[in-house]
């Protein structure tokens, strides 16, 4: 692929809960610009954990939002692509034939591996936090999803370590099959299983404790728009600081609402009600079991942004696409 310019891409994120399309615009400076950004609500792996299979309802849904975004990439013309599958995806025993389906409509997938898919995240997460002044200051980014939770332990020099964990609020919600309102025998079984899975990522931050945590994910943005309601329309490429003692007071409210009520509030979209008291608890439990960390903030970026930033940079090479990249035709 020729390295002409301007390119408009698109990347394509098929996550557990949330699908993804996000087009944006790379100009040979390494810099873009987002041309168009939506968020589809599939709960592609609702109640896969325990059946070990996508189900049909899901798996037609997934298709349907496929559908509409390559109706949509087309009319922003959009030139290459790249569309990633996650853990939904990669542990489903019917997960290739939905990766096979999605080929057929014109998106091929790429079905990530955990370690990789922290690594386009932590490109994204890093891209957000650029131009603050943190020197050596050990971060830990947490991108909590509907099938698992990556974990990025980082420096503005470099990574020092990532892991992938099954921890995601749908896997969980499938394991524990949790009351409403919560039971505190279900926030203990939260803590239990979270605790198994990051015994070893506390092991290693030991040397480097990180002092700053970077949230991303629905359950960030949202508790970030119940702190600042104006937060929507700041600047999307630009993390935003929380306030730790509301967050850890809002968290512990919201772990124990019912779910009607957390309906009932003003800036907690629908379609993140069923999740939201378990991500609350597990948000909760990553700030006590991290307890070095004295400052939060909220990331918009992900992976797709995380695999915008790398196409850009390599455009400022003046190389062509990396690999991966498709032509996208309509």
């Amino acid at each position: 692929m020729t390295a002409d310019f301007p390119r408009r891409v698109g990347v394509v994120d098929c996550g557990t809960n949330t699908f993804t399309l996000h087009i944006a615009e790379c100009t040979e400076r390494g810099e873009w610009n987002s041309v168009f950004r939506q968020r589809r609500f599939v709960r592609l792996g609702l109640d896969s954990f325990r059946s070990g299979r996508l189900s049909p309802q899901r798996f037609r849904r997934g298709l349907d939002v496929l559908a509409s975004f390559r109706e949509t990439a087309g009319n922003c013309g959009v030139q290459h692509y790249r569309a990633f599958g996650c853990s939904a995806i990669r542990d489903a025993s019917n997960g290739p034939e939905f990766a096979k389906a999605a080929g057929r409509m014109g998106w091929e997938i790429e079905v990530l591996d955990g370690p990789t898919e922290a690594h386009w995240i932590h490109l994204g997460v890093a891209d957000s936090m650029a131009g603050r002044e943190l020197g050596g200051t050990s971060m830990l980014t947490v991108d909590i999803g509907g099938g698992s939770v990556e974990l990025i332990h980082w420096t503005q020099q470099r990574v020092l370590g990532r892991w992938s964990l099954d921890l995601g609020v749908a896997r969980l919600t499938d394991w524990i099959k949790p009351a409403d309102p919560l039971r505190r025998s279900d926030v203990h079984s939260i803590q239990r299983i979270s605790d198994a899975a990051w015994a070893p990522v506390l092991q290693a931050l030991s040397d480097h404790p990180p002092r700053i945590m970077v949230g991303t994910s629905g359950a960030f943005n949202t508790l970030m728009t119940l702190q600042d309601p104006q937060a929507p329309w700041r600047h999307p490429r630009k993390a935003d600081e929380f306030d730790r003692e509301q967050l850890m007071a809002r968290c512990d409210a919201l772990t124990m609402k019912p779910m009607d009520e957390i309906r009932e509030i003003e800036g907690v979209h629908p379609d993140r009600v069923q999740y939201m008291a378990v991500a609350c608890a597990l948000i909760q439990h990553i700030l006590v079991s991290f307890p070095t960390v004295d400052r939060v903030f909220r990331s918009r970026h992900t992976l797709a942004e995380g695999v915008i930033c790398d196409a850009a940079d390599q455009g400022s090479r003046g190389v062509d696409l990396p690999t991966g990249w498709r032509p996208f035709h309509f």
